[in-house]
């Protein structure tokens, strides 16, 4: 009886910690979808939720998609660094709690058995027991992730700017993105498998991944994936270009509609 109190407690525990999840990331993607500070006069180019782009470089699901501008073209880059870091705090809290706190956790824990404790499940339980805590590791980075960013971004004065410049960096850091499509592949497989448990398992089998493919698969073979936006076809000045040039022709246009229609009114 008093294990099942103590399991409908902690369920009912998980139960409140995603629903606060849910909407915190609720509330954080609503505040990204504020419309532009753009002047009402000049009609912007439609946009979803702005991250086509960055969705589209991530899963690279179709080379149409991807040019060197969309790749530069960064319209919510608050939410796309908040997505970076809570990848981030996801790979960490999951090497800390699967590779550090898991097998520490299970030394302690042997440590204390005695014969007269020992039973035939004595180490299932242990087991079992370190596998939720590496699984909880990875909730409390899940929830730490976005919010952390977000305060970095506040507390730092980060200008709109500097902040597209480094969401510009992520995308273009093909270490960084390897890693990344890994850890979301790798661990929802291990989520399916294990939910939050294996998932674990999963993000430190992709840690393992992009180390070997650093030192040793891209360096001694040919990649048969590979981005369509390579180093060289990248635009210079990264996306402060594709934003002047956007600009420079969009001024463009309003001066000429400016003039057709004074040539409207003088005929």
């Amino acid at each position: 009886m008093l294990d099942t109190a103590r399991s409908a407690r902690k369920c009912q525990f998980f139960k409140v910690l995603c629903a606060f999840l849910i909407c915190v990331l609720t509330f954080a993607f609503l505040s990204c979808l504020r419309t532009s500070t753009a002047p009402k006069t000049q009609k912007s180019e439609p946009t979803m939720i702005g991250l086509e782009q960055w969705f589209a470089n991530f899963t690279q699901y179709s080379w149409t998609d991807n040019s060197p501008e969309s790749l530069a073209e960064i319209p919510r880059p608050v939410m796309e660094y908040m997505i970076y870091g809570t990848f981030k705090s996801a790979e960490i809290a999951s090497f800390v709690g699967g590779l550090v706190v898991h097998p520490l956790y299970r030394i302690y824990l042997r440590s204390r058995v005695t014969p007269e404790t020992m039973t035939n499940n004595t180490f299932k339980i242990i087991r079992t027991q370190c596998r939720r805590l590496q699984g909880r590791f990875l909730i409390g980075g899940l929830v730490a992730g976005p919010l952390t960013t977000l305060a970095y971004i506040q507390l730092s004065g980060m200008s709109e700017r500097e902040l597209k410049d480094k969401c510009y960096q992520v995308r273009c850091n093909a270490k960084e993105l390897t890693w990344d499509r890994t850890t979301l592949c790798l661990g929802f497989i291990g989520w399916y498998w294990k939910r939050f448990q294996g998932a674990v398992d999963g993000i430190n089998l992709a840690l393992l991944y992009a180390i070997v493919n650093e030192k040793l698969i891209s360096k001694h073979t040919t990649p048969i994936l590979f981005d369509k936006v390579q180093v060289e076809d990248r635009l210079p000045g990264g996306h402060e270009e594709r934003d002047s040039t956007m600009s420079a022709l969009r001024r463009f246009l309003r001066e000429r509609k400016i003039s057709m229609e004074e040539e409207k009114k003088d005929e």
